[in-house]
């Protein structure tokens, strides 16, 4: 692989390989590169995982391409109609520049701001103008939509752009500052008076705990997801139970699938037979039960689910439904089948579907053999958040390469470089 090919690849996944590529080899030009990077967010999942502005602002700080790079980002910002994350980090790119003292950067920015808005994305542009102007730029944004609020009474906002402005500027009293403007300027008497009231409706909001009744009319409603992470935690242990009794008595497969669901996140209660028997069942595209039925195995160990899980990694291509009967009956030595397994993936989506399995098997499991494993995976993976648990497992085990210890630092995702911390990871 050519340098430039190692850089292509880099930038895609996020890593700080970027970094230290362009610092040893300054005489490269990677400048189309940056503009593709800069463009269109290329994280795996870009609302989760945020903006990479901070990132590429980085590499093109380090190119002797700025002034072309920074005019691809400023026509960029100006055109976008269709990627939401890919406006999102024009705009905070484009904040940057302005930051230095950029006045074309910063008139970019508040010319497009709410100007031919992707539909849904209407918020795109605040963080950059609060960045670059603080309570004045805030005040410029409540007036903003405090027109549109006036043109159209139904037009909804909520309070969480000034609490969260006021979170990070304890020391100033945002509600009494916009107060005052608005005795001035009609239009941010309209924004404030609209946050507030629906701020007073969501504060009203409280959500019941899960408990067996909630869970089962979830069941037999139309929803996909009977229980979230945060209500699996609220369930009592005679829940848990009755859930157990009535699935044992449910034959529908649609409603089987969401008792799989269920104790994909609370371990069942009795004997794991019949959660295996539902796990050998033939597979369908049309739904995920299989998946969710090894999930719910990650909690047994036995030597049946072990012969199951093994005859199914071998023999699967892609085979991430059946990782997760490893999570409590890994071996050692099975980080060769592992390996092996993620070597032969190529597709992204393959990758990202896997890399849930082995994060599971190996915060379950503490030994040195995930560092083949899961090093493979960091450099095929687009994926900041997932990165950083592979990041950890590997810290955790001491088993972190050189390599990696030099490039977190400039990673794309900032709870990778957050990792780098001696005091934090022990290195």
């Amino acid at each position: 692989m050519t340098v430039r090919q190692q850089f292509k690849n880099a930038i895609k996944r996020g890593t700080g390989e970027t970094h230290l590529l362009m610092k040893a080899n300054p005489n490269i030009d990677f400048s189309s590169d940056i503009i593709k990077a800069a463009l269109t967010n290329l994280s795996y999942d870009n609302q989760s995982e945020g903006s990479r502005a901070d990132y590429v602002f980085e590499l093109i700080e380090l190119s002797n391409q700025k002034e072309k790079i920074r005019q691809a980002i400023l026509k960029a910002l100006s055109t976008e109609r269709q990627d939401t994350w890919a406006l999102d980090q024009l705009f905070d790119l484009a904040a940057k520049f302005a930051i230095q003292g950029d006045k074309e950067a910063k008139k970019a920015i508040y010319k497009r701001y709410y100007k031919k808005t992707i539909q849904g994305s209407e918020w795109v542009g605040q963080d950059a103008i609060i960045e670059i102007d603080g309570l004045e730029g805030l005040k410029h944004i409540a007036e903003t939509k405090g027109k549109v609020i006036s043109k159209d009474p139904e037009e909804w906002e909520d309070s969480w752009t000034v609490d969260y402005f006021q979170e990070q500027n304890p020391t100033i009293k945002v509600y009494k500052e916009l107060e005052k403007a608005s005795k001035s300027n009609e239009y941010i008497k309209t924004y404030l008076d609209t946050i507030k009231k629906h701020k007073a409706k969501f504060q009203k909001r409280e959500r019941p705990k899960y408990n067996y009744q909630i869970v089962t009319e979830k069941i037999n409603s139309k929803v996909i997801v009977p229980l979230p992470p945060a209500g699996a935690k609220e369930l009592s242990k005679t829940d848990i139970k009755k859930l157990a009794d009535d699935f044992l008595k449910e034959t529908d497969r649609l409603k089987l699938e969401k008792y799989m669901r269920v104790f994909d996140r609370v371990k069942y209660p009795y004997d794991y037979q019949p959660l295996l028997r539902l796990a050998k069942s033939k597979n369908k595209k049309d739904d995920r039960l299989i998946e969710f039925a090894t999930g719910s195995l990650k909690y047994f160990s036995g030597a049946d689910i072990r012969e199951f899980a093994i005859e199914n990694l071998k023999k699967v291509k892609i085979p991430s439904d059946y990782l997760d009967l490893l999570v409590s009956n890994y071996k050692k030595g099975d980080f060769k089948l592992l390996t092996e397994i993620v070597a032969r993936c190529k597709n992204e989506h393959d990758i990202h579907s896997l890399v849930y399995g082995y994060i599971n098997i190996y915060q379950a499991n503490k030994t040195k053999e995930c560092k083949e494993p899961l090093e493979v995976i960091y450099d095929k993976l687009t994926c900041g958040i997932h990165r950083a648990d592979i990041v950890k497992i590997l810290i955790e085990n001491n088993v972190l390469s050189s390599r990696l210890k030099n490039e977190i630092k400039f990673d794309s995702y900032d709870e990778i470089r957050k990792l780098n911390d001696r005091k934090k990871n022990g290195l």
